[in-house]
Order: structure tokens, then C-alpha cells, then sequence
């Protein structure tokens, strides 16, 4: 009895192997995750010029950048953040595009929602933390339409942030 000989298809292989490629260049691609991040903006009704800023000032829209204080991603977060603010976090997820923003995203409306959505210190509790900002903000009603970056001059890094992302101090 003679037996067939099992050929195999390489083309097919082939075939997936460059899909998968194409995905990843795709969902990685620095014009498309800059695409995905006005998107998410609009989706979540955040400022896409301010969310866009943001995005380019955490991680330069790379997708897959670490800080040394373990910020992952696009938006920089941490997976103590994103346990509070995606209900059922996957830490995996982080490093990809929309997952991120995603976070991102409900973190900065988070923020809005506890800074009474006051930009310049969203921006303060996404960089130097929440409850330093609301301690340093204890006993100030909170304007939203009032720029507080000058309670920041004294941490550099997130006075330069803010500037970074919503501009010079404009002279009263």
C-alpha cells in the first residue's frame, strides 16, 4: 500500500505570515496611531488638539515606550492606573495603540471630572499625580477656565508639561 505523500503549502504560510505583518505595520504605523489618537479623542469628547499634545508629549506616539517608572505605551500609564480606571485590565494590552489611548483617554476624564475640568491641572494630576495636585489645590475652588500652572512652578517637569501641551502663559 503505498502511501501519499503529504505536501505542504507553503504559499499559505507565507500568505498569513505577511497578513499578520501587514496588521502590525498597520495598528503600529506612526501616521496611524496618530489618526487613532484624534479618533479616540473625538470618541471620548476630549480636546483632540489637547489629547493629540499629550500623546505627543508622553511618548513621542510611540507605541511601545517604557519610562524607568515602568509607563507603558502611548500614554505613558501605569498598570496601577490602568487597574482603576479599565475595569477588566489585561497589563498585556497596554502595548497595543488603541487599548492605551483608550485608558488614556478615561483617565484624562477622570481627572476632568475630579479637577472640574480645568486643563491645566488635568494635565498636572496626569504627570506629577492626582492627589498631589488635589493637595496642592486644597481650599482653591477650582475655576475652569483659569490657568494654575503657575502652582506648579516649583516641579519643573510639570510646569513644562503643561506648557508643552496647552502653550505659553499668556500675559494678563
Amino acid at each position: 500500500m503505498k502511501r501519499k505523500k503529504r505536501v505542504n503549502k507553503p504559499g499559505l504560510t507565507w500568505l498569513i505570515a505577511a497578513c499578520l505583518l501587514i496588521l502590525i505595520i498597520v495598528i503600529y504605523n506612526p501616521i496611524s496611531v496618530r489618526l487613532m489618537t484624534i479618533g479616540v479623542a473625538l470618541y471620548y469628547r476630549l480636546d483632540p488638539v489637547i489629547f493629540y499634545r499629550q500623546i505627543r508629549a508622553e511618548s513621542a506616539f510611540r507605541s511601545l515606550a517604557v519610562s524607568h517608572r515602568q509607563a507603558i505605551g502611548l500614554g505613558q500609564v501605569r498598570q496601577s492606573t490602568a487597574g482603576y480606571i479599565e475595569e477588566e485590565h489585561d497589563p498585556e494590552l497596554l502595548y497595543t495603540p488603541l487599548y492605551n489611548l483608550k485608558v488614556s483617554a478615561k483617565y484624562d476624564l477622570y481627572l476632568k471630572k475630579r479637577f472640574n475640568g480645568n486643563w491645566s491641572l488635568i494635565l498636572a494630576g496626569y504627570n506629577w499625580g492626582e492627589t498631589a495636585v488635589a493637595r496642592r489645590m486644597r481650599g482653591i475652588v477650582i475655576d475652569p477656565n483659569e490657568d494654575y500652572r503657575k502652582h506648579f512652578r516649583d516641579i519643573p517637569e510639570t510646569y513644562n508639561y503643561i506648557e508643552k501641551i496647552l502653550g505659553p502663559l499668556k500675559k494678563a
